[in-house]
């Protein structure tokens, strides 16, 4: 593996552990609104952006989808958790966030959120300012599996994709970080690697100071 220059952070269940509330907050809207939806199909939609979110209920449930209602009652309920400090940031972000400042790594979010939602969750979690900057769903054209949203990450910083890490929960995350030709590791939530997906990853850890000892690894290597 090559050195290192950029780190590229999914945000939901990868910095914070949002996923589970997606989930619970889902079902929760989803049936208030007469539709039955299961948590096997709420977990096809991690890691992507609102419209292909909005294409993939739509074929599921094979009917038009008061979405605008559905999404703005999931993002009250977040938006709520993040405001009363509910949401727990995920193990070992911390001391992640300080080896790669130790070792003058940058440090990017790349989230299928968009700009507004994922800036306010940072901010109410008091880590906003430890990125260099933020790429967000509603700035690309394409959302994950398409890897639009990594490489503007790193075209901005003017990286190399192959000096680029990605860390993701998510099958779409992780296929998108593939697709840019950088190096996916997976640190797992809600989702389990698959056969698919243990093939493509370049390695996965239990949680984020996980990370910390691939880099060192690969360091010595």
């Amino acid at each position: 593996m090559q050195k290192i220059e950029l780190v590229i952070f999914d945000m939901d269940g990868l910095i914070l552990d949002t996923e589970k509330l997606y989930l619970e907050f889902g079902l929760e809207v989803f049936s208030k609104f007469g539709y039955d939806i299961t948590e096997e199909v709420i977990l096809g939609t991690v890691g992507l952006n609102d419209e292909s979110t909005k294409a993939y209920y739509t074929e599921y449930l094979g009917e038009p989808v008061n979405f605008e209602g559905i999404f703005q009652a999931i993002d009250k309920k977040l938006l709520a958790a993040s405001i009363n400090k509910e949401i727990e940031i995920k193990h070992g972000f911390f001391e992640l966030a300080d080896y790669l400042e130790k070792n003058n790594i940058k440090k990017v979010v790349a989230t299928s959120s968009k700009r507004e939602k994922a800036e306010f969750m940072l901010k109410n979690a008091d880590i906003l300012e430890r990125f260099d900057f933020l790429v967000c769903g509603d700035e690309v054209k394409r959302g994950k599996p398409d890897p639009e949203i990594f490489l503007k990450a790193a075209e901005k910083l003017k990286v190399d994709v192959k000096n680029t890490m990605v860390l993701e929960d998510s099958y779409n995350g992780l296929r998108a970080a593939k697709s840019a030709d950088m190096i996916p590791v997976m640190i797992p939530d809600l989702l389990k690697a698959n056969e698919e997906i243990s093939a493509l990853i370049y390695k996965e850890t239990e949680n984020l100071e996980g990370v910390i000892n691939i880099l060192e690894s690969d360091k010595k290597n």
